[in-house]
């Protein structure tokens, strides 16, 4: 079962650069040191099980050992391994007799994980380095001289790579406690990297985008670390490697949970063969995240994953989350309102358009209508100029309402829209679908009329501002402005071609408002239509 947050986009105006470094910088070790040194442990691992005697010797030995340690099930399990090794090493040596075949360590691959246990065991590996370990036991001069002879010729095959030192040991965290934060860093493999960074640029970014960058970086240091001390708590006497960047990724997944709380978030999940997409509150997302691991850790199949990390992870993450929101409320509030509350409304947006469309697609224009007044109505809140073409659909589909207040205000608001965000022909047509309409009558101020008039005079359509010209001359003889739109009524009957209309509108300038500025200018020599 898979389930992910896909709420929202990268804001690349606000790029998330720690979670672009964090990326970078586990790719960069992975490809660029780890990829090189990963058949370095094969020769040793092929000398030790295949061509030497050492597990004869050092298997029981280290079952010993164990069991001086108080760890009799490791012991028991280190003594089947012994019996394993002999069977594969007694059917190894009968197929060469029969036909000369040789084994490979494809063979022994069942012991790879009991030799790598107690290969990792630095503590037993110092005592190996003694003349005669008491752990061996009774044995003869002979096997003791073969034993030193094999073990120094391993030794010198067998290289620590930087994945080996580097990684998590539980059983050595307290001689090693630096891997408890390099070992976050470090990967089994190309799968194991990339699948990790996938989660991390997906879930980081939309967190990173509310801590910030350096409380960011903090807590997914902090993740890790609860993790894996969460991973010692239940397996502190493991000798098993543990590496990658789950626990702290984890950490990120219970931090965006508590962050987001009860905020609903759109998730992708795949069950099985079914996947689809749900939106549901982001707190929701926490127990089912660790109910999923606790799962699998209880009855899932044998695997290498950690899953006392992922629910460490989970569980650290949400705590810090806690700890932020109680500490740091007000930066928390501010952060959504800045930068959550706009995508959020752009979201709901989106999905308001789509559903104006398809309404208008269906032929059902009163929900296509109310779709785009609330679309109208929002982003006039929002940011102060709704889109024209909304403004247009919402013009059009209010013509069946002429005396309804919606009517009215779109079209004033059309009228209105600065040049260049609609074609100047639909705004003149607007005009006079909106003139012949409206009812009782249009209500366009003085002020509203004349700009409007202004606006035609100079973009081709000189006979409507005529038309309101003629208008203002009754409704609003003495306004300040009305000597310059028979001045532009003028020049647009000029501009098409109409001479005579143009010199019509000069000799009004010049009759009605002969102390004008418009008037001196127009009797100026040059300027005569």
């Amino acid at each position: 079962m898979l389930i992910i947050p896909v709420d929202r986009k990268p804001d690349w105006k606000r790029p998330p650069l720690v979670t672009i470094f964090l990326v970078l910088v586990n790719l960069l070790i992975y490809f660029g040191i780890q990829w090189h040194e990963r058949s370095q442990m094969e020769p040793a691992a092929h000398y030790y099980l295949v061509e030497s005697r050492l597990p004869e010797f050092e298997f029981p030995a280290y079952a010993r050992y164990l069991e001086s340690d108080n760890k009799p099930e490791a012991a028991t399990a280190m003594r089947r391994a012994l019996e394993r090794w002999r069977r594969l090493r007694a059917r190894a040596d009968l197929a060469a007799a029969r036909d000369g075949s040789t084994a490979s360590l494809k063979n022994y691959q069942q012991l790879i994980e009991s030799w790598y246990v107690l290969d990792a065991d630095l503590r037993f590996g110092a005592l190996m380095q003694q003349a005669k370990p008491a752990v061996l036991g009774a044995i003869a001069d002979d096997d003791l001289a073969e034993w030193k002879e094999q073990r120094e010729h391993y030794v010198q095959t067998r290289k620590r790579s930087f994945t080996e030192r580097y990684s998590l040991i539980p059983a050595q965290a307290s001689e090693r406690p630096v891997t408890l934060l390099t070992h976050m860093f470090l990967h089994a493999s190309v799968e194991h990297v990339l699948g990790n960074m996938v989660f991390l640029a997906m879930v980081g970014y939309a967190v990173e985008i509310l801590l910030g960058g350096g409380w960011y970086l903090l807590f997914y240091l902090l993740s890790g670390l609860l993790s894996a001390a969460f991973y010692l708590v239940f397996r502190g006497d493991s000798m098993i490697m543990s590496l990658g960047a789950s626990g702290a990724i984890s950490g990120v997944m219970g931090i965006y949970t508590v962050l987001y709380g009860l905020r609903k978030i759109r998730f992708f999940y795949w069950f099985l063969f079914y996947f689809d997409f749900v939106k549901a509150p982001a707190l929701i997302m926490l127990p089912i995240w660790v109910g999923k691991e606790a799962f699998d850790l209880w009855f899932g199949a044998p695997s290498n994953t950690n899953y006392y990390a992922h629910i460490g992870g989970l569980l650290g993450g949400a705590l810090l989350a806690l700890l932020y929101r109680l500490l740091a409320r007000r930066k928390l509030e501010q952060a959504h309102a800045s930068y959550i509350a706009p995508a959020d409304d752009d979201e709901r947006l989106r999905s308001l358009q789509q559903s104006a469309y398809a309404a208008l697609g269906r032929l059902d224009f009163e929900r296509a209508r109310r779709d785009f007044g609330h679309l109208v109505s929002k982003t006039l809140a929002q940011q102060g100029t709704p889109q024209p073409d909304w403004l247009l659909q919402l013009f059009t589909l209010s013509k069946q309402a002429p005396a309804g207040a919606a009517f009215h205000k779109t079209a004033a608001m059309l009228l209105r829209l600065p040049k260049g965000s609609l074609a100047e022909d639909k705004i003149h047509q607007v005009y006079l679908d909106y003139v012949a309409r409206a009812e009782p009558r249009p209500q366009l101020s003085s002020e509203q009329s004349l700009a409007v008039a202004k606006r035609f005079a100079l973009n081709g359509q000189p006979q409507t501002a005529a038309a309101i010209l003629q208008i203002l001359m009754v409704t609003a003889r003495q306004h300040q402005q009305l000597p310059q739109l028979v001045q532009f009524v003028a020049r647009g009957f000029m501009a098409a071609g109409l001479h005579d209309k143009a010199r019509h509108y000069q000799q009004l300038l010049l009759q009605q408002f002969p102390l004008s500025e418009e008037s001196r200018i127009a009797t100026s020599p040059g300027n005569r239509y």
